[in-house]
Parts: C-alpha cells; structure tokens; sequence
C-alpha cells in the first residue's frame, strides 16, 4: 500500500513540471506574436509616409516620376579595321606540261619509262616509240652509201692515175654525200621517237602503254602530263563592279580549306578583259608550294581593299534608320539624368558584323548597345553595363 502510493505521488509531480514547461513555451511564443504585430504597423506606417513623400515629390518635379529605362552601353574607342573582297577561286600550277610526240605525228610505244606519281626531270626520257620502219630506210641507206663511198673511191683512185673524167669522179661524190646527208636526216628524225620530258615536275597523268597510239591528246585527255609542283598560283574571277577598287599588288589573304592553311600574298597580275560571259576579269595571286598543295584545290581568297587603323566601328544591329538616314541612340547626360540621343551617322565598309563609321560618331561617345530598340529620343536611362 506504501509502495503504491509512492508510485501515484511521483506520477502527479511528473505532470505538474510538464504542464509547467508547456506554459512558459506558450508565453513566448504569445510576445514574439505581439512584438512582430507591432513591426508590422510601424513598416505599413512608414511605406504609407513613403508613398505620400513621393506623390509630393512628383507634385513637385513631374520629371521624378518616370522610371528610367535600362540598358547597356558602350564606349566609342578608335581601332584598326580592314574591309576585304571575298573570292572563290582555283589553284593552278603555272607550269603544267602536256607532253607530245616531237615527230609531230606520234607512233606505237615500245617501251615506258615511267609510271604515273614519278618525279622528273627537264630532259628526262619517257618514252620510246616504234621507229622499225625508219630504222630499215636507215640500214638500206647505209648500204646503198657503202657502195656509193666504194665506186667513189674506185673512181678518184683512177682519176688520181689520169684515168676517167672529172664528170664522172664529180658524180660518184655527189651520190656519196647525198646518202650521207640522207643517212644524217633518217637519223635526227628517228631521235624524234624518243620523248623526253620537258620540264621538272611530277608525272601526274601516265595514261599510255606499250602498244598502244601514243599522239599526246586523247578525247579523255593528255597521255601525260606533268605538273610542277614548284609554281602555284590562285586564279579568281573579280566581278567588274570592283573596277579600279582592286590593283596589282593588293595584299590578299589565301585561304584553303582542304588543308586548313591560309598564306598571305599580293596580286601578281589582272587581266585586261572582261568576260563578256561572266561579266568578270580574272586576277592571279602566286602562293608557294606548300604539303599537300594540289592544282584544282578550291581557295578562298580575301582582298584587302580598305584599312584604317583610327577607325570608329559600331555593330551593325545597332543601327537604325528614319526619314533622316541612319541612327543610333548614344547617352547624353541632361542635368543628373542619363538620357537617349539620336545621331544620325555615315556608315562606311562592313566587316563580319562590325560596320565603320565615317561621320556622326567621336571617340569617347557612349552609344547603347542593349535595349535601344523601344528607346525613343529623350528618354531616361540607365546604364547596367560597363563600359569599354
């Protein structure tokens, strides 16, 4: 019975320190309402001073009650700029060799001495051409003239004794030297069905074997050819519009795509003609052998036709255009206010997105660059950007 009231006396005094704690808790929590109740007030009061200030204020100065519009801005700095001519052109070796037969007429191969890819030299023999034919005239002469040479002797040894007449030992020579002139022309003639190759390169094209007609040209194109691989040049087509823009000796830039190259260089030389056709004149830039360079590569070829290294430069979007010409909105300070200004400028040459600017525009001008399409003249703004 003692035990079991000990057990209940504890229990209620348990409960009591419990029910205790949950009223202090309670308490504070009922302040911190109270005390950010009364912050509330004292912000709704401030905001609604605030607000009335700031309707006085524009009562005051109407101009207060615009909200300035944001944009970015720029600052006009001079620098270089360079405007090129963009042509698609061709690169051709200057030195390309369609070798021929040099007995005018060709003949049948009889033996070949190179194969196509070879290098070769200026002189080098390529080819030997069927010559039998010329070859027989050539022996039967060389006996005919050994019997000639034979009854010549014969008839000045007689003549040397007295014997014989002058007409006769004048005859035997003339025979004589008559086939010995022969014997030499059969004889240069045959070398004509050697070919050689004339000029140092590459034996591009091999398109010939033993047996076969050997002229030089076929309707599939030359038998051989050879290509120098020494003198390249870029040959491009520049429309006539740019007539007097371009000049020999212009800097250009050549750029081939096939190799990931580009070579600077200068125009060697401009046809004098137009291409009644293409309505376009033909200009020549030499480039340099480098790896891998082949004739027929496409090249990109950029021509410098105008630089200036003060040059004032704006991107093209910014550019706007009214009944007056073409625009854009600089920031122009009107007592402490940032405001938008029109300036009407001169634009000049265009670069990838960037445009020159001949009149309209000074160093140190801020000119906007975000946000001036829905600006109007006057307007407020303010610059989120930093400037250049």
């Amino acid at each position: 019975m003692k035990t079991l009231l000990k057990i209940l006396l504890v229990i209620s005094l348990a409960s009591c320190s419990k029910n205790g704690d949950i009223s202090d808790k309670s308490s504070a929590i009922n302040a911190k309402v109270e005390e950010l109740t009364t912050l509330k007030k004292q912000v709704a009061a401030l905001n609604d001073k605030i607000d009335k200030i700031e309707e006085e204020l524009i009562q005051l100065d109407p101009s207060r009650g615009i909200q300035p519009k944001l944009v970015a801005t720029a600052v006009i700095e001079p620098e270089g700029f360079k405007h090129f001519i963009d042509l698609q052109g061709m690169i051709s070796s200057t030195a390309t060799s369609y070798v021929a037969p040099r007995n005018g007429v060709g003949g049948y191969v009889r033996q070949i001495y190179v194969k196509a890819g070879d290098h070769v030299k200026k002189g080098q023999l390529l080819l030997r051409l069927d010559d039998a034919v010329l070859q027989q005239g050539i022996e039967t002469l060389k006996t005919q003239y050994k019997l000639a040479k034979d009854v010549y002797d014969r008839t000045k040894a007689l003549w040397d004794q007295g014997i014989g007449s002058e007409v006769q030992l004048l005859t035997a020579k003339t025979n004589m030297d008559a086939l010995d002139h022969q014997i030499k022309t059969q004889q240069e003639q045959a070398k004509t069905f050697l070919v050689y190759a004339d000029q140092t390169g590459v034996a591009d094209i091999v398109n010939i074997k033993v047996g076969e007609l050997f002229t030089g040209m076929t309707a599939l194109g030359p038998q051989i050819q050879i290509v120098s691989n020494q003198d390249f040049s870029v040959f491009v087509d520049v429309p006539e519009n740019y007539t007097g823009k371009i000049k020999a000796g212009a800097k250009v830039e050549v750029e081939i795509p096939a190799l990931d190259k580009k070579i600077s260089s200068t125009i060697f030389r401009l046809s004098q003609s137009i291409n009644p056709n293409s309505r376009a004149y033909t200009a020549e830039i030499k480039v340099p052998s480098v790896v891998g360079i082949k004739p027929n590569m496409v090249a990109y070829v950029h021509i410098l036709n105008h630089a200036n290294a003060n040059a004032i430069v704006v991107p093209i979007n910014i550019i706007q255009s009214d009944d007056k010409g073409k625009y854009i909105f600089v920031m122009e300070k009107e007592g402490e206010r940032n405001v938008a200004k029109k300036r009407h400028i001169t634009i000049g040459q265009l670069t990838d997105d960037n445009i020159e600017v001949l009149s309209g525009l000074k160093p140190g001008d801020v000119f906007v660059t975000q946000g001036y399409q829905s600006l109007y003249e006057g307007q407020v703004i303010t610059d989120k950007s930093i400037t250049l």
